[in-house]
């Protein structure tokens, strides 16, 4: 029982010490890069809806935000309030990112060709990758990018799989490509 409580001890203490790091990190350096995951949805519980899209911004048919994804959205944005971090934010268009952006970091940008598309649809993969990159060239610098995105895209740019809750944190070379650093978890 004792090792086990020194385990669980020793991680949680090593948890909080990377973390702490990566924020430092996001917080000093250059060209840094925070990839989430939209809060969870409705479409994240019933796996409805995901690729729906509704090009007028009412959201109509759209997996939407639950009040868990709301809440955990506000806590998101608390951490980096906490770090006094103040990113420059892109978002996915689609209302679950949209929705998440708003409520953790209240201003955003958004463009059309970073909505989730399905993995099978190579066009639309090739473009979101364009798109992605000649926008994290244009923005990268002293000011660090969150990019509120889905799991399938971030997926493709990352090689990672990311939970909701998980900031992945990387920095973004001259190419627009990102080198993963490591994954802060915030806590709903």
């Amino acid at each position: 029982m004792r090792t086990l409580l020194l385990v669980t001890f020793l991680l949680s203490t090593f948890n909080v010490f990377a973390n702490d790091f990566l924020w430092e990190k996001l917080q000093q350096d250059e060209n840094m890069i925070v990839l989430m995951r939209n809060s969870e949805s409705s479409g994240n519980n019933d796996g409805r809806n995901m690729l729906v899209w509704d090009k007028t911004g009412n959201c109509k048919g759209e997996s939407r935000l639950t009040k868990k994804g709301k809440t955990h959205a506000r806590k998101i944005g608390q951490a980096f309030t906490k770090y006094r971090i103040k990113p420059l934010v892109i978002s996915s268009p689609m209302c679950r990112c949209s929705e998440t952006a708003k409520i953790a970091f209240k201003e955003y940008i958004t463009a059309p060709d970073l909505r989730q598309s399905a993995l099978t649809n190579s066009q639309q993969q090739e473009k979101f990758q364009a798109k992605t990159k000649t926008l994290l060239r244009k923005h990268r610098g002293k000011t660090p990018i969150v990019f509120v995105n889905h799991r399938p895209n971030i997926d493709s740019l990352t090689m990672e799989l990311l939970g909701l809750g998980d900031l992945l944190l990387g920095t973004i070379n001259k190419r627009g490509e990102i080198d993963v650093i490591g994954t802060i978890h915030v806590e709903l």
